[in-house]
């Protein structure tokens, strides 16, 4: 028994142990704030799983200096993990998203310090063909990891959720897997410039003064130093570098109208997280009235409008429709 604090253990789907092949961690259960041993690793075995389904367990958790043997476990059996219909939709969602998450966090972490590498920006492609296929293929897949987004607006969780709006955007418009594989990585980099922001100015709680908006707008520039250092392909690049042009010339670092398709899409899921998040200077909007939002930008000439149409029908699951 380890009574620590929670924050020492990391929930994971009580269904992976299904998936009990070369697992290199120990994992434990929860009751109240006292974690036990369960099984460790090697141990696992049809035992221990007929005991979690006969006492209801819901949930199990890896101590955090495990956290490296759970991903490496993930994403080596990640795709098959996905595609299994004996575990729980909402079970396979949340291990993406957890993935998803720490693996954004990771790099978001290595970019500050310019430790991020090639090996990073496979990793991503390498789960967005997983997420490709995850939402084309299991029906009410997309609604499942949307409804386990994270909406504090903190850079990576911002960055997860936006690239899982772009992917849900890219499938209903029939993107080819590697084209949609390398948008999606590209959604998940496209505000890691922000690691050579100042903290103290990202989460300033009042309006920004001209000097701190500026330094703000470099992050485009700076994510695309980061990006061509891990050899991330031009598509992706893309959304690096133009997710805050604006279709009237509105937007920066270039003022440019000629944006690609494939970063439209992720400006406007870009903007409605960011909208929908309880931000340092501004509380979320309901989903709703961001809605409301971005079509105003569209009908003012600033964003793709067709697309906030598509966008709004999948958001709304077709209960609303813009002219």
């Amino acid at each position: 028994m380890i009574c620590v604090s929670p924050v020492d253990f990391i929930l994971i789907p009580t269904m992976l142990v299904s998936y009990d092949c070369g697992i290199k961690f120990d994992v434990y259960i929860r009751k109240g704030d006292c974690f036990f041993l369960f099984a460790r690793h090697g141990e696992l075995n049809n035992n221990h799983k007929q005991r979690l389904h006969d006492h209801d367990v819901e949930a199990l958790y890896i101590h955090v200096k495990d956290t490296t043997s759970y991903e490496e476990y993930v994403e080596i059996n990640f795709s098959v993990i996905l595609q299994d219909d004996s575990i729980p939709l909402l079970d396979r969602s949340r291990m993406l998203y957890q993935y998803l998450s720490g693996l954004g966090q990771e790099i978001l972490k290595k970019s500050k310090k310019n430790l991020a590498t090639f090996k990073h920006r496979i990793k991503l492609e390498h789960l967005y063909d997983g997420m490709y296929e995850y939402m084309l293929r299991k029906q009410g897949a997309a609604k499942s990891i949307t409804s386990l987004l994270s909406h504090d607006y903190r850079t990576f969780s911002h960055c997860v959720n936006v690239s899982v709006y772009t992917m849900m955007m890219l499938v209903s418009l029939e993107y080819g897997k590697h084209r949609a594989k390398l948008v999606g990585t590209g959604a998940v980099l496209h505000d890691i410039g922000k690691a050579k922001v100042p903290r103290r100015i990202l989460d300033k709680p009042g309006r920004l003064t001209h000097e701190e908006r500026l330094l703000i707008n470099e992050h485009p520039a700076h994510g695309l130093e980061i990006c061509r250092g891990i050899e991330v392909e031009a598509l992706a690049m893309d959304c690096v570098i133009h997710h805050h042009e604006k279709l009237d010339g509105s937007g920066y670092p270039a003022q440019t109208r000629c944006i690609p398709e494939h970063v439209r899409i992720v400006t406007i899921a870009d903007i409605y997280d960011a909208l929908t998040s309880d931000r340092p200077y501004a509380k979320a909007c309901c989903p709703l009235e961001a809605l409301k939002i971005l079509s105003k930008d569209a009908e003012t000439g600033r964003l793709d409008k067709e697309l906030c149409r598509e966008f709004t029908m999948i958001m709304s699951e077709g209960q609303i429709t813009t002219g």
